[in-house]
């Protein structure tokens, strides 16, 4: 060490020596001057030690020049300028900015009070990153008094939420948002205070502005949509389902379930039962479409005793699942059983219930018992090639199985206009369009116009497929003439409605939607969607220059999904990716299972959304 120091001594004495005049010229110069007028015209010159070389060196290095500052100290103080060790400088330190008082501040020049706040936040950063938050909080509400600026308000409130003060969150942010109604970082400390105090609506809106205006980039803000969407839904959900008076579906609804069973007479007794007479009532209610009176009739016949015990308990049962209660109709249909064990129609139904709460393995369990007892009872075949499509086991190659049982049931119901429908549906899902068109043609004929599904099957190909929405809103207004209630055309106009930007009158179909879902599954689905509905609405309302974002994101994915090859329905359903719900819903749009192959990464995929057109 101390051969360093000796080398770099004897290398400045080498150097002084021919540069003596020029030292000797600046001491006298310096002396001829007054220091503080030096330091207030922002010369610097140091003359100690290795500074001076500076002075003379042959290259010496650039420095930048710093820009003239004046000190923020009240005038007559007469320590403006220096330091504790008698140093000169060009700004109080931050201890001084702390103790000024509200009467000091107010009487500075802004610029001075502007310079102040931007070093207190300085000191105040530092504080925060140090998890220093009550020093942090003090700095930056000393900025606030100098100036008031929403970024010292948003990071104060980022110190509050560390400190588990969420009100105050809160308060900070919504100060800072009356300033600069656009701050996304103040929208995105809102809405996760709002998250911690339970304000979940609110939390999920703010977390949808701080997504839209920036353009998708947050990923913590889009997963907290995700999350919330789901979050809320289940709320909701749950308590529409506690507070709701059970009901029926709509009565056209209940006809084309009905159709899908052979009528089966019962048979003739010689000993009439009391119940005899309401059973007959209810049969007679039936027949009629009056389904509520119906309903009622075969539950006095089943509590008085009837002949007719089991036909009645699956009926009574049949009209419980169609209310939503699954577990309910599952008894009945067990007690039906126990009087009558090959009554073939029970199976059948609890294997589509089965199916319905995703246990395939009891659903075909169910078939095969049902064929055992009767091989050639075609609502067996018609019902098991429904599973068939719908099941994933189809997904994965069964394709030829469906279609089988989908022709023998058509051998066996040629005028059911149900299964032409579901033979359609088939079809269109293995990209044979026209010949899908030509089935719901028929389903439609067979109705007399007066079946609403293959309308509706006809809209989602004219959406999903031609790309076509005019006349996929036709076909499904349509279908809605026909059906009100009907729960899957409200589905699939909300959607067009939707893609179309038009978010208000989709909210209104999407709640309808929500009065007839039968199960809590089913309900929070379609809540999620309506959520997202609402936030996109409130967005457009709370900031109308940016409507036109938000209304235009469902055209700009439709067209992203044509670029990357998926404009087909039949090719959105036979991919196995599944887009976050986040993306789906807060473009308002309704895509199911795609596989993005020609895309590097999800995320890449919803922010080019933004960028290619």
């Amino acid at each position: 060490m101390s051969k360093l120091t000796t080398s770099n001594v004897a290398s400045n004495q080498t150097m002084s020596e021919p540069k003596s005049s020029v030292v000797r010229s600046v001491k006298d110069y310096l002396a001829s001057k007054d220091y503080r007028l030096i330091i207030a015209g922002s010369v610097t010159v140091i003359v100690v030690g290795v500074g001076l070389y500076y002075l003379w060196s042959p290259k010496p290095p650039k420095t930048k020049s710093r820009p003239k500052r004046r000190t923020s100290r009240p005038a007559g103080n007469a320590d403006a300028g220096k330091n504790r060790g008698g140093r000169t400088r060009e700004e109080p330190e931050t201890e001084d900015f702390e103790n000024y008082t509200y009467e000091q501040i107010n009487v500075l020049p802004m610029e001075k009070r502007v310079t102040a706040s931007q070093t207190l936040k300085s000191r105040g950063n530092i504080a925060f990153g140090q998890n220093n938050y009550q020093k942090a909080i003090a700095l930056y509400t000393k900025a606030i008094a100098f100036n008031q600026d929403p970024v010292f308000y948003s990071n104060r409130a980022a110190c509050y939420y560390n400190t588990n003060e969420y009100a105050r969150v809160i308060e900070d942010c919504n100060n800072a948002l009356q300033m600069d109604p656009l701050y996304v970082k103040a929208l995105n400390r809102r809405a996760m205070a709002y998250e911690q105090t339970s304000r979940y609506e609110e939390s999920l809106h703010d977390f949808t502005a701080v997504c839209i205006i920036g353009e998708f980039r947050n990923e913590n803000a889009t997963a907290s949509i995700d999350r919330l969407l789901k979050k809320v839904a289940s709320i909701k959900a749950k308590q529409i389902i506690q507070n709701r008076v059970k009901r029926l579906p709509s009565t056209k609804f209940i006809s084309s379930y009905m159709e899908a069973f052979r009528k089966v007479r019962p048979y003739v007794v010689d000993n009439e039962q009391e119940g005899d007479k309401f059973y007959n009532a209810a049969e007679n209610f039936l027949n009629e479409e009056r389904y509520e009176e119906a309903m009622k009739e075969y539950g006095k016949a089943i509590d008085a005793g009837c002949s007719y015990m089991a036909e009645a308990l699956n009926m009574r049962g049949t009209f419980t699942y169609l209310m939503g209660d699954s577990q309910g109709a599952l008894e009945d249909f067990k007690k039906a059983l126990e009087i009558k064990p090959d009554y073939v129609q029970i199976y059948v139904k609890r294997a589509t219930i089965y199916m319905e709460q995703d246990n395939a393995d009891l659903a075909y369990r169910e078939f095969d018992e049902a064929i055992k007892i009767d091989p050639n009872d075609p609502d067996i075949y018609y019902h098991r090639g429904q599973v068939y499509f719908l099941n994933t086991q189809y997904k994965n190659g069964s394709v030829a199985e469906g279609i089988k049982t989908c022709r023998l049931g058509l051998q066996k119901f040629i005028q059911s206009a149900e299964m032409h429908n579901y033979y359609g549906e088939l079809l269109a899902d293995q990209k044979k369009i026209d010949e899908a068109m030509e089935q719901f043609d028929k389903a439609i004929e067979l109705q007399n116009g007066n079946f609403a599904l293959p309308f509706v099957n006809k809209a989602m190909l004219c959406f999903h497929v031609k790309n076509d929405h005019a006349q996929a809103e036709e076909f499904c207004r349509k279908a809605l003439e026909i059906e009100p209630e009907s729960d899957i055309a409200n589905t699939i106009m909300s959607e067009i409605l939707l893609a179309r930007g038009n978010l208000e009158e989709a909210l209104q179909y999407l709640e309808k939607y929500q009065e007839v879902a039968r199960t809590e599954t089913e309900l929070q689905g379609i809540l999620e969607y309506a959520e997202a509905a609402r936030s996109h609405i409130a967005f457009k309302r709370r900031y109308p220059q940016h409507a036109n974002r938000a209304s235009s994101l469902a055209r700009k994915f439709a067209k992203l999904l044509n670029k990357y090859g998926y404009s087909e329905r039949g090719d959105l359903l036979s991919k196995n990716f599944q887009i976050p719900t986040n993306i789906i819903t807060h473009v308002i749009y309704n895509v199911h299972n795609v596989k993005l192959t020609d895309v590097v990464n999800v995320k890449q995929f919803y922010q080019s959304v933004f960028y290619y057109y």
